[in-house]
């Protein structure tokens, strides 16, 4: 059965509630799950998945949710030769910089060798009502591993 680890960084609840549809999008398709906040997460972590998805909002000037900042720091240590990914997060469309966040992500999981599987999940506005559109693209995600 293939692993999969939802790491997320999420202020106002919005990040937290994608991964909660994310999870049970892949869940439903049989991959077993660890979904984490960011501040309980650590990167050496990550090896031991086969797919590894990112959530954050993006806040101010296009910057990764607070406390996602050093985790993402970190990632510049660890390989993900191998590894599938992907990235997802809220924003706001009104702001220059929508979902910036959810592109750092995506350009880090590169950077360090993981395979992104997935065009990055990005909701602009109000999560509510897009949770089942986070649990399809999921579901999709799941047929990649």
């Amino acid at each position: 059965m293939a692993k999969a680890i939802i790491v997320f960084g999420s202020t106002m609840g919005n990040t937290g509630q994608l991964a909660d549809a994310v999870e049970a999008g892949l869940k439903e398709k049989g991959i077993e799950v660890v979904k984490k906040n960011v501040s309980d997460a650590s990167v050496e972590e990550l090896k031991d998945y086969d797919l590894i998805l990112l959530g954050s909002s993006t806040w101010g000037n296009g910057e990764l949710q607070d406390d996602f900042v050093s985790f993402y720091e970190k990632m510049g240590e660890v390989n993900l030769e191998g590894k599938k990914s992907a990235a997802f997060g809220p924003g706001d469309s009104t702001y220059p910089q929508f979902c910036k966040a959810v592109d750092l992500l995506e350009e880090k999981l590169k950077e360090r060798g993981a395979q992104i599987v997935s065009e990055s999940f990005k909701v602009d506005g109000d999560v509510s009502s897009k949770t089942d559109d986070a649990q399809n693209w999921a579901k999709n995600i799941a047929s990649s591993v």
